[in-house]
């Protein structure tokens, strides 16, 4: 017992002893639970939507407004043609598109669906994903809006009622192998291009040939090509293996 305690002892000296440690005891946790809050927020502003207005109906603008008024949309462009909006978004102007109907208000008072066309850009996935959550969400109180004035008016069993169409063009039925096995790929070509040149340096530097290297008159630039380029053409390898993988073992192949 009395060891434990000598040497408990000898290790809280040399802690107190090293400034090093006690900075990374002391000040590190402060400085990580101050930042890290603000640089790990998760919540998406600013999302630019584009507005497809084919009714131009007061309800519209209205509901135009309301998401243009909130902390995180903002109106970029608005137009009646469907192919300015599809054209904004492949030129990665705009976010969410907002499509209205035509006959979206008169759909509404008359306590049918007034139907709302949400499209996104998936390229980045979460910014699309809290996109369509919060337009949902504005959508919803508006109709909430909608249905506390109309519904002592409309005979009864009806209300109105927005309806929400979200459909994936480009993987459909939401298939878990269509975006990971890109994105798997993508990791492995990276890992191999950089990190595989990177530890060959450093397998060098400890068998110390890279001396050699430095004694020789050859330039920065060319000895970091040198390194570079064989990996590089290794990865264009693995691309088209995993490509063949990809083909044959999911049905994948770039369009």
């Amino acid at each position: 017992m009395s060891a434990l305690i000598f040497l408990l002892e000898k290790e809280f000296r040399l802690i107190f002893r090293d400034p090093v440690i006690l900075r990374v005891i002391l000040v590190v946790p402060i400085v990580q639970l101050i930042l890290i809050p603000f640089a790990a927020d998760y919540e998406v502003k600013n999302i630019n939507f584009f507005v497809v207005d084919q009714d131009e109906s007061m309800y519209t603008q209205r509901l135009i407004q309301k998401l243009d008024a909130s902390a995180y949309f903002r109106l970029t462009e608005s137009s009646s043609d469907p192919m300015d909006a599809l054209d904004a978004m492949d030129k990665g102007k705009v976010d969410v598109i907002v499509t209205f109907a035509k006959g979206f208000e008169r759909d509404l008072v008359n306590g049918h669906r007034g139907k709302v066309h949400l499209q996104a850009d998936a390229v980045n996935g979460v910014k699309a994903g809290f996109g369509i959550s919060y337009a949902r969400s504005i959508i919803n109180q508006f109709n909430q809006e909608i249905r506390s004035k109309w519904i002592p008016v409309l005979p009864q069993g009806l209300f109105p009622r927005i309806e929400i169409e979200a459909a994936s063009w480009y993987n459909p039925y939401s298939n878990y192998h269509w975006f990971m096995v890109p994105g798997i790929l993508t990791i492995l070509v990276t890992m191999v291009g950089s990190f595989l040149a990177a530890l060959n340096i450093v397998s060098e530097k400890e068998g110390g040939t890279i001396e050699q290297v430095n004694v020789t008159p050859i330039r920065k630039e060319h000895f970091i090509l040198g390194k570079l380029i064989p990996f590089w053409i290794i990865g264009q390898v693995s691309i088209f293996i995993g490509m063949i993988v990809g083909l044959v073992v999911f049905g994948l192949w770039p369009v």
